[in-house]
């Protein structure tokens, strides 16, 4: 029982997962490298990401002066164009060019915004999509045993 449990769950996760894949926004390096670049915390060479974490520490470097906005939205499950604005974080880049911000991320399909500002004005924005499953999942994932069957 345990194991059909486990493998209906996996199943349900994979589903789940690859649905939200073509949200996601793809970038080049050579697009986010001319202004700002993000080093770790999020990556935007593949779809969404899945995870259990309740938040992320997304970290960059920009020019020194820059504001960095990161804007997390929601998607409205009645209307699926529709985002709604979760938390907005704003950092103004200092002397060593590096920025850090910790995100809150809510169950669901996270939508991550990031506009770099510099201090001539010119803006460069990029988007992503993290998708945190409940914990109760990683619970009943975590005390799954599946005991190998023995050959007859």
């Amino acid at each position: 029982m345990k194991k059909l449990i486990l493998i209906l769950a996996t199943i349900f996760l994979l589903t789940l997962s690859n649905s939200f894949l073509a949200y996601a926004a793809s970038i080049s390096d050579s697009e986010v490298n001319s202004s700002f670049s993000i080093t770790s915390g999020l990556d935007f060479s593949k779809g969404a990401k899945s995870t259990f974490d309740k938040s992320r520490i997304v970290t960059g470097k920009a020019k020194e002066g820059s504001t960095v906005t990161i804007t997390v939205y929601e998607k409205l499950l009645e209307k699926e164009e529709e985002l709604k604005e979760i938390d907005k974080y704003e950092i103004v880049v200092g002397a060593s060019g590096y920025f850090s911000q910790t995100i809150n991320l809510n169950v669901g399909e996270n939508i991550i915004d990031i506009n770099v500002t510099d201090i001539n004005d010119k803006s460069a924005n990029i988007s992503t999509s993290i998708i945190r499953k409940k914990s109760e999942i990683k619970n009943e994932l975590e005390q799954a045993i599946i005991l190998p069957r023995s050959r007859k």
